[in-house]
């Protein structure tokens, strides 16, 4: 049997890294509060959002503007970038600040409001309702969406480089629970009655493929001497940017069918089952899958529908003896429920994942 570890944002959130899409989000914000505080040029925009200082003043730059007109409570003190950008956004007598189209608008509102946001989702749902509204300029909406798309995965590969520069260290736990053996209880009852009692006891798994999820480099840590141990980058890695798959990837959904009978390639431009064909880590995912019958277990991945299309292939597969998830935990709260619910909408028969997902009580938390 071989196991196949699906490795998602959790697992660089888990090693200390500040991953999640709300830490982007926040790093963004704080380069842009740099960008004004250094700047001498009285506009500024990045295709995202702009900043415009008001044509009454006849000063320079930004930095010229706050310190004649803005009073601060220790003025002697220097600026901060994320006090620069309130600043900005709140003095609508000196500044001019606006959303370019509504991409990054709702993401920040997602976040304020929801208290995590899922990027790839976002864009699809305005990519489903430009399609669902504009009749004569979809092209021409849609690749404006693309760009906007665009500018935001640039300026995530630069975030996660600087990320993974901090550096990780290997937790033992973790790598326990990548090369432990398969469990007899973690053995679907479907399974079971194929086996016909040929494997009696726990197994060590003959090869282990970690499906790597993230952009950063984390899992090669886990990377031991054994020759059947290996990391498959499915979306890409941060130092070949060229390789990165940021987008959206659920062919299930009903609007799906709708963006393909278009006719507009803009429509597919970032669908993620569209550039799986541009290397072969998706192919290498169906050889390892079709090799011999095995196990999934999930580190930190949320099992969301941006990637239903690859989830559903390998969650239904024929090969696979069980689901197991492992989850995070902070006090008496935790998110199995949660992971599980988000893996069984990547089923289309309900009977197979009640079958296939492994009891909560023989799963364990990632840490």
């Amino acid at each position: 049997m071989n196991r196949l570890v699906l490795i998602g944002n959790g697992f660089d959130l888990a090693h200390g890294l500040k991953t999640s899409y709300a830490n982007f989000i926040d790093w963004y914000w704080g380069e842009w509060g740099k960008r004004l505080l250094h700047g001498k040029s009285k506009e500024e925009s990045d295709g995202l959002c702009s900043f415009k200082l008001k044509d009454t003043i006849n000063l320079g730059g930004w930095f010229q503007v706050w310190g004649f007109h803005y009073q601060r409570k220790n003025p002697l003190e220097p600026w901060n970038p994320y006090e620069v950008l309130e600043v900005a956004k709140g003095s609508k007598d000196l500044c001019e600040f606006k959303y370019i189209g509504q991409f990054l608008e709702r993401i920040c509102h997602n976040i304020s409001t929801k208290r995590w946001v899922d990027i790839e989702k976002d864009y699809y749902s305005l990519l489903e309702r430009r399609v669902s509204h504009i009749k004569n300029s979809t092209e021409k909406e849609v690749e404006f969406l693309n760009l906007q798309l665009d500018v935001l995965k640039s300026q995530l590969i630069k975030y996660l480089k600087h990320e993974q520069e901090k550096g990780s260290i290997v937790i033992d736990t973790i790598k326990e629970k990548i090369y432990k053996p398969i469990a007899q209880q973690e053995i679907s009852v479907s399974f079971k009655q194929k086996l016909d009692n040929s494997i009696l006891g726990d197994v060590e798994p003959f090869a282990i493929m970690l499906l790597n999820f993230n952009y950063t480099q984390t899992p090669e840590r886990y990377i031991t001497d054994k020759s059947n141990v290996f990391i498959n980058y499915i979306h890409g890695r941060i130092d070949d940017p060229k390789s990165i798959i940021f987008g959206y990837g659920d062919e299930f959904d009903d609007s799906y069918k709708k963006l393909q009978d278009l006719d507009e390639n803009e429509c597919l431009r970032h669908i993620k089952s569209m550039h799986y064909l541009e290397s072969d880590s998706y192919r290498k995912v169906l050889e390892f899958v079709e090799s011999d019958t095995f196990q999934i277990i999930i580190m930190g991945h949320s099992c969301g529908i941006s990637d239903r299309t690859l989830l559903n292939t390998l969650f239904e597969h024929k090969n696979y003896i069980s689901i197991k998830p492992y989850f995070y935990q902070k006090d008496d709260i935790d998110n199995h429920l949660d992971i599980i619910m988000n893996i069984s909408r990547n089923f289309t028969d309900m009977k197979l994942m009640r079958d296939r997902v492994v009891n909560k009580l023989y799963c364990e938390t990632l840490t």
